[in-house]
């Protein structure tokens, strides 16, 4: 009974929690992670409470990480794919149109107030309840009472002029209440009887204690309010001036019902209007545009994201300023890929040969010293490269090398395409070669000395030997390891990154490409590290290529090496 009491609480808990998950992430427009949450519910249920889920209740860790760390970020990248995300188109279609009323323009020949803020105290602490006296250039003393809260997190405050000390606001008396030593001081603001003490001043430094409180408590609703008076408009605290002082402007974007032409008909429209120009503006192509009513030019606004289809998959095919470079990197990381493998599996078997003779002595000395490469760190590996032996002006092999013992000009490592590869080659090679001399060490030792005998007797060299018994039982069971090594070095992001950084740049190109860059770093680049902006969309096209490519070649591969073919038998 306690058990059972236990479970059912357990799985409450667990709905109540998921239940909340699923409503938060609905809400806030997370419909593809709130269905998978739902889906994760429904399982987590079937596993607990079920009698026949139950040998599945053990793999309910492993089912939530992979529905949260693998199916949704394939989701979602596949998703970014079809849509327009990218620098400049960042934000939702009603995101990026409150954006746009929110923005605020000072007027032309704008008008300064200067301003002090009056808190209501409960038992000697500040409140949230505040007023406020402005100052003009003038002079003149005005009252703008608290900020009240018109909806979508606005406020609105009047402030109207003091006359003879007082004035009234909607009904509310306010009174000011000087210093009777120094009557030049405002030390509180009587409102209806009850006593607002001065408490913040940007021009006063003695009440600079209070500014934390002031940005805290005050900061994120002064910011979002209008203050209102008959004769001046409107005034803000703007970007521009910040809560320094206040001063007149108004909204860049408004929404107006205006008349406008549709399919031949005259029809009543919400349209934005730009205050500044009083014109409608202007959407299309996933954005809006300000119209020049002079010269009809448009410029853009903002930009929002949606759903584009092909167009990012097109933009490879058809953009030449982004084909070109495209295929430069896509050329080079197969080239990168299939040369890496030739390359480390070519010196890890020289040597794993070399130390399978059961004659040489302190081989297994030798196994280790050529292990270290395997065993330190590829990024240590890769920076003492890049700066003790590559770097132009005191590397080892410019200084040393080429300067003090040959006399030759040094080698412009990562400004040079084809040296760049060069030692991408060398560095990767070194990194590589102890793995491909371990496993041909294990497939080497596997080979049975009597196919060798036999081949003596027969008259065979040991360089025929090795090509016809010792490289095809090698290639047999090293071929899916040769395949994953080939993948691996498809995306072999860390070498590229830290040596070259993809350097250096291919000509013309409107994305940031290098001669150097393989697919997964230009894609990188695209999504994390260009200077002309990011664009996700076109970086998870290029993700999505790059998987099925991978899974191409490796089926491919697989199929034709027939690596399996004893096991399928």
């Amino acid at each position: 009974m306690l058990k059972k009491t236990i479970l059912w609480v357990s799985v409450a808990v667990i709905d109540a929690i998921l239940a909340w998950a699923i409503t938060l992430l609905m809400a806030n427009g997370s419909y593809a992670l709130g269905v998978i949450v739902v889906l994760l519910l429904i399982f987590i249920d079937y596993a607990l409470i079920n009698p026949k889920g139950y040998p599945f209740k053990y793999m309910v860790p492993a089912i939530i990480i992979l529905m949260i760390l693998t199916v949704y970020p394939i989701y979602f990248t596949v998703q970014l794919a079809f849509q327009n995300y990218e620098t400049g188109y960042m934000w939702t279609r009603d995101q990026a149109v409150n954006i746009m009323l929110d923005t605020i323009v000072i007027s032309p020949n704008p008008k300064f107030f200067n301003y002090s803020v009056y808190t209501l105290y409960q038992d000697y602490k500040p409140t949230d309840d505040f007023v406020m006296l402005l100052k003009d250039s003038d002079g003149n003393l005005y009252i703008a009472n608290s900020p009240i809260k018109t909806g979508n997190a606005k406020y609105v405050s009047n402030f109207e002029m003091i006359t003879n000390g007082s004035v009234s606001i909607n009904g509310v008396s306010y009174s000011l209440v000087r210093s009777l030593k120094d009557p030049s001081q405002i030390i509180a603001i009587s409102v209806d009887g009850q006593n607002y003490n001065y408490f913040y001043s940007p021009s006063d430094q003695t009440t600079f204690p209070n500014l934390k409180f002031f940005n805290v408590n005050y900061g994120p609703e002064l910011s979002n309010t209008e203050f209102i008076n008959s004769q001046f408009g409107t005034l803000f605290f703007t970007t521009t001036y910040g809560f320094n002082k206040l001063v007149t402007a108004k909204y860049e974007y408004i929404l107006s019902t205006m008349p406008v032409v549709e399919n031949g008909r005259n029809v009543e429209k919400t349209v934005l209007v730009n205050t500044m120009t009083n014109q409608p503006v202007v959407e299309h192509d996933y954005a809006f545009w300000n119209v020049d009513p002079n010269t009809g030019k448009q410029t853009m606004i903002i930009g929002y994201y949606g759903n584009v289809g092909f167009s990012n998959f097109g933009s490879l095919l058809t953009n030449k300023q982004i084909t070109s470079p495209f295929l430069t990197v896509f050329i080079w990381t197969f080239e990168w890929a299939a040369l890496s493998v030739f390359f480390t599996f070519a010196v890890g078997l020289i040597l794993a040969v070399v130390l399978n003779n059961r004659q040489m002595r302190l081989r297994t000395i030798y196994r280790t010293l050529l292990i270290i490469p395997w065993a330190i760190p590829a990024f240590i590996s890769i920076i003492i490269f890049r700066v003790g032996f590559f770097n132009v002006s005191f590397g080892i092999i410019n200084r040393i090398f080429l300067g003090e013992w040959l006399h030759l000009a040094p080698i412009n490592w990562f400004g040079d395409a084809f040296w760049a590869k060069v030692a991408l080659f060398l560095v990767n090679t070194w990194l590589g070669f102890p793995y491909m001399m371990v496993i041909s060490l294990g497939a080497l030792q596997s080979i049975p000395d009597d196919l060798y005998e036999a081949a003596s007797i027969d008259g065979s060299s040991k360089w025929h030997s090795f090509w016809t018994i010792t490289f095809p039982l090698l290639m047999t069971p090293l071929a899916p390891l040769l395949i994953a090594s080939f993948a691996f070095n498809f995306n072999n992001f860390n070498v590229i990154y830290l040596l070259t950084g993809g350097n250096p740049p291919i000509p013309n190109s409107i994305t940031p490409a290098g001669q150097t860059d393989i697919l997964l770093s230009y894609t990188y680049n695209l999504a994390f590290g260009g200077a002309a902006g990011r664009n996700y969309s076109l970086a998870a096209a290029i993700s999505i290529l790059i998987f099925v490519i991978i899974a191409v070649i490796s089926a491919i591969n697989f199929k034709l090496s027939g690596s399996f073919e004893e096991v399928n038998k």
